[in-house]
């Protein structure tokens, strides 16, 4: 686990490789985000986009996924918020996205003995290095443990 005291400012991470196909591009969106222009690839391309393209959530839940996936794992117990969140460039099928992230900075919790709060900045990018999404975040996480032993309020977030 990587607890709060692990964190350092202006620290940055990297993802591994996420690959966007058309099926994982419509089932998501038939359920989520019914969009024409997320479902039908012949409708899509009449529209500005010029063909079918993710939806903002599905690209939101890519994040979180590669996010969840750090090694090691940071000590999450809950996400206090989420700001600027802005789709900058359309994610379309074929698309490899990455996930870049950086803390900004970190600060004692005032409610929390136990803990800290890490405020950084992510934005997934596709394989010509345009920038699809970014997002500002605001974390607690859990300090490390003085007996060596996790509290139980640490989750899978």
């Amino acid at each position: 686990m990587e607890y709060y005291e692990d964190i350092k400012p202006h620290q940055k991470h990297r993802s591994r490789e996420y690959y966007l196909s058309e099926e994982e591009i419509v089932d998501y969106a038939k359920k989520w985000d019914p969009q024409p222009f997320h479902i039908d690839p012949e409708h899509a391309k009449n529209t500005v986009f010029g063909g079918l393209v993710a939806s903002g959530a599905h690209l939101y839940a890519i994040l979180m996924k590669l996010e969840n996936e750090k090694r090691p794992r940071p000590a999450w117990i809950t996400v206090l918020g989420l700001d600027k969140i802005r789709f900058l460039s359309a994610a379309r099928p074929g698309d490899v996205l990455v996930l870049e992230d950086e803390v900004i900075s970190k600060r004692e919790s005032k409610s929390n003995s136990n803990a800290g709060i890490v405020h950084s900045a992510g934005k997934l990018i596709n394989q010509q290095g345009e920038i699809v999404l970014t997002v500002e975040g605001i974390a607690m996480l859990e300090k490390r443990p003085a007996n060596g032993t996790p509290s139980s309020q640490s989750s899978a977030r």
